[in-house]
């Protein structure tokens, strides 16, 4: 693919890209995704908060895979509430615990308790475009680069996408937050900075 030099061209390109991918691959990827990102979670020692996103029409949908086994497995999940320009954690124990939100995406109801930023273990980072060193390409309204920039943000970031979404080289600006890994649907990508 060309270098893009500005980000809004980029992120017109990814959304087409995107688009264009036929449902049934989709699908097919979304399940490889959500199989890696449990044999991740399976390799923890203990008990762990991870936080989850979807409602997006091209973005993958693991949700109804991930989210029961996690629960089943004592460990927390967690999806944002967007406040203002940021996003709060609240703890989410079934699918019924989620609405839409304001831009479309799944947001925890208001009875699911309010957790801390620090209480994260792993974030799970959506995008239009990741690069293998860990550079993300996000839909341009800043919430993650805000909440990862947060001081008390000690999670494990890892970028969720498509293998077509893995691309050489993002524009990147200061405040702009990297991810330590990326899973698609072959597999993790451990993300370094001259990777």
């Amino acid at each position: 693919m060309p270098l893009m030099h500005d980000k809004p061209t980029l992120r017109q390109h990814m959304r087409g890209r995107l688009r264009a991918m036929e449902e049934s691959a989709r699908r097919s990827a979304a399940a490889h995704i959500a199989g890696h990102i449990l044999h991740r979670c399976d390799q923890s020692d203990a008990s762990f908060c991870i936080s989850l996103f979807g409602g997006l029409k091209n973005e993958p949908d693991f949700l109804p895979l991930v989210l029961p086994e996690i629960v089943a497995a004592a460990s927390y999940a967690a999806f944002f509430q967007i406040e203002g320009n940021e996003l709060r954690p609240r703890q989410v124990r079934s699918m019924d615990d989620l609405q839409r939100g304001a831009m479309n995406v799944w947001e925890p109801k208001a009875h699911c308790p309010s957790l801390p930023v620090s209480s994260l273990d792993i974030i799970l980072v959506p995008g239009l475009a990741f690069t293998r060193g860990g550079l993300r390409l996000g839909r341009g309204g800043g919430f993650y680069d805000r909440l990862l920039a947060h001081p008390d943000c000690r999670a494990r970031r890892i970028g969720i996408a498509y293998d077509l979404q893995i691309i050489d080289d993002i524009p990147c600006e200061p405040h702009d937050q990297r991810v330590h890994q990326i899973i698609t649907e072959t597999g993790l990508i451990d993300a370094s900075p001259n990777g």
